[in-house]
């Protein structure tokens, strides 16, 4: 294939336009009509100009190596937004990029340090406890950041988190709804807001009797 015009396009890419056309839905392209949507970046270090003969193979490695580039370059933009776990990172460039350009980019940023679970779930687990969550509570929010069973373990138990659920719940009631737990709608209003935290139906329940000298059924 001989590349007979490259127009520049927004987001910073380029139209290349071969003759022949390139094949129809390869893995990872972006087309405008007949013409390959190429980064404009990696069209220059390709050497790709008007004139210049590639073969299949080559069109394959240029689709792959530009798509692989803008991966790497969206994950940088999202990571000055806010943190990401490695999977989490992925989910959300494979909602753009193919699978496989997804999984190079977050290589990238775990090689470069951009990316370390160990830091996320530090700090996700420092961010939950001051928001006085359960230790059931952030470990169901560290497995759906994504982070793996055997981190989440350690950092878990690196915090001093080694009081139970039934003590926190303890704790939090004496200190945000000690007043707040004399009538049983007051009562219902702290049942769930400890919920939302994580915290068991049981381990409220047996919190909220202890304080109020109340057994009830709160639900």
């Amino acid at each position: 294939m001989t590349v007979v015009n490259i127009a520049p396009r927004r987001k910073s890419r380029v139209a290349v336009t071969f003759q022949p056309p390139p094949p129809k839905e390869l893995a990872g392209a972006e087309y405008e009509g007949e013409k390959l949507l190429i980064d404009k970046t990696i069209a220059a270090r390709c050497s790709i100009a008007e004139g210049a003969v590639l073969s299949n193979d080559d069109v394959l490695q240029l689709v792959y190596v530009s798509e692989c580039y803008r991966a790497k370059e969206r994950a940088i933009w999202l990571l000055s937004g806010q943190d990401y776990s490695e999977k989490g990172l992925y989910l959300k460039l494979t909602k753009t990029y193919t699978e496989r350009a997804a999984a190079f980019a977050v290589s990238q940023m775990v090689s470069r340090g951009y990316v370390n679970d160990n830091r996320f779930a530090a700090a996700l687990v420092s961010s939950c406890k001051a928001k006085n969550m359960s230790r059931r509570g952030i470990a169901e929010k560290l497995v759906k950041s994504g982070i793996s069973k055997e981190i989440s373990n350690s950092v878990l138990g690196e915090e001093n988190l080694f009081e139970t659920d039934f003590e926190r719940a303890l704790q939090l009631i004496k200190s945000k709804y000690i007043n707040k737990i004399s009538t049983e709608e007051n009562r219902k209003k702290t049942f769930a807001a400890l919920m939302r935290r994580g915290f068991s139906y049981s381990d409220i329940k047996k919190a909220i009797e202890l304080l109020s000298g109340v057994n009830e059924e709160i639900y």
